[in-house]
């Protein structure tokens, strides 16, 4: 083969596969598939470059750990209320989140406890309605996990926006659970019960894993920059990433044209070898 056609080649191939990274995702609980590791180390927590996770964008770490008067931010908890990792990936047709966290899924709500159970993810697309007005919710526990809810009325935590104590006025950037929506689709998501030690330097907190995957058409009309949200019903700890949903996704025509280019360059590597071939018996 030419060296031009094997360049061309290699670089149709490398797109296909980057294209179609996101396939190897499965929504399981094991985040082995997103590049995270349990080695004890600072470095468990960096997804797969091949991901291309941008940190601040489409990943944020923020790892704690200590007992019930450890603050977080905007509250206190240490490592049972700890919101560690959140990443978001994209592909043509899907939604990839995965978070880890310090909260069990069997942690009961009772705010006259003191426990606070697990919140839903909100999603908040710039350039529709207001700013903050987190218009999708993907439930994350219940019969109904991974349903996919838009107009959302939202429940709150305890925390003002200042930072104090106040949930007769929390605040309303920080949603925690879907109160009630128009419910638009049905995602697959997982939210593990049996916790696991050695991520990252903290090697003996437990943590637990929501992953998720949700169908792009649960978005129809919306596109742009957006928020991807998570926190408990307490709101004591808080992760958001801020992807955007066009320069993300590849362009389906673009992609459709892959597999065309690929067996384009092989027929034309092959004329070229028979053209080579009958000079060569001239």
């Amino acid at each position: 083969m030419h060296t031009t056609h094997a360049l061309i080649l290699a670089g149709l191939l490398g797109l296909t596969a980057h294209a179609t990274q996101a396939s190897i995702l499965t929504v399981d609980g094991n985040l082995n598939d997103w590049g995270l590791h349990r080695n004890g180390q600072a470095s468990d927590w960096l997804p797969d470059p091949a991901l291309g996770l941008v940190h601040g964008k489409t990943y944020i770490v923020e790892d704690q750990t200590g007992g019930s008067n450890t603050y977080l931010n905007p509250g206190y908890g240490g490592q049972a209320y700890d919101a560690e990792a959140l990443y978001v990936y994209l592909n043509s047709t899907h939604l990839y989140i995965a978070l880890v966290t310090g909260l069990s899924p069997q942690t009961a709500n009772n705010p006259a406890q003191n426990s606070y159970g697990p919140g839903d993810f909100a999603i908040d697309f710039h350039d529709h309605g207001t700013a903050g007005s987190f218009e999708f919710g993907i439930q994350t526990t219940g019969p109904d996990a991974g349903g996919v809810y838009r107009n959302v009325a939202w429940d709150y935590g305890i925390w003002d926006a200042a930072g104090n104590h106040n949930p007769a006025h929390a605040d309303p950037l920080h949603p925690t659970s879907i109160l009630s929506g128009e419910r638009v689709a049905q995602g697959s998501l997982v939210y593990t019960d049996i916790p696991f030690t050695h991520m990252g330097i903290h090697r003996n907190d437990r943590h637990y894993v929501i992953e998720a995957a949700i169908p792009l058409s649960a978005f129809a009309g919306y596109s742009g920059g957006f928020d991807v949200h998570w926190t408990m019903n307490c709101a004591n700890d808080i992760l958001s990433v801020d992807p955007d949903l066009t320069a993300m996704v590849p362009e389906p025509a673009s992609l459709a044209l892959l597999p065309l280019g690929l067996v384009g360059m092989v027929a034309l590597h092959r004329r070229g070898s028979d053209r080579l071939n009958r000079d060569v018996r001239q």
